[in-house]
């Protein structure tokens, strides 16, 4: 039973990207934030990304149709504070906010998504800051900082969008169905 759980959620799309986002925030943050007076900015957008993923997999796995909804509430909650954050600093530094048809956001999705997704939800991808840059031809400096930032918005909006269709079918479900407890 465990097993079914834990690979129900690692083949959701939501948690693909909210991984990717993890894992290249995890790198990304520190390095962006490095003073003193950057502390609280940084101290916020980790565990932001980590609670966008945390959710996913705690909600999928929650057999209370009221209480996974909430569940995905909060992740998708938590993956918008991260957007803003991310989005926040393109302002900030005056950089360009790509479109999701951006030629640089297909390739970065190819390379670490790999539409379609690779079939074994064991190795999923794990994208750095440098990652990034050579992905898209050794990008340094402010061009490497828009394109790592652009690709956070990105994962973290189509997650979050994601995100959406599963609420709405969850809710779906309950007023068909009900909930665990009017069930037992």
């Amino acid at each position: 039973m465990c097993a079914v759980a834990q690979a129900g959620y690692k083949s959701l799309i939501s948690y693909k990207l909210a991984l990717i986002s993890f894992h290249l925030g995890w790198d990304f943050v520190p390095r962006y934030y490095k003073r003193i007076e950057d502390s609280r900015q940084r101290d916020q957008m980790k565990p932001a990304l980590r609670s966008h993923k945390q959710n996913i997999v705690e909600g999928s796995a929650e057999r209370s149709l009221s209480s996974k909804l909430k569940l995905y509430d909060v992740a998708k909650a938590s993956g918008m504070e991260a957007l803003e954050d991310f989005e926040d600093i393109l302002r900030f530094e005056q950089l360009s906010r790509w479109h999701k048809e951006d030629p640089r956001l297909k390739k970065l999705r190819q390379f670490f998504e790999g539409y379609p997704f690779p079939s074994n939800p064991s190795t999923p991808p794990n994208p750095s800051v440098r990652a990034v840059c050579e992905a898209l031809g050794g990008l340094e400096g402010k061009e490497g900082l828009e394109a790592i930032v652009n690709y956070e918005v990105d994962l973290l909006t189509r997650s979050g969008y994601l995100l959406d269709k599963q609420i709405n079918a969850v809710e779906l479900k309950h007023e068909r169905e009900g909930g665990y407890n009017e069930n037992l």
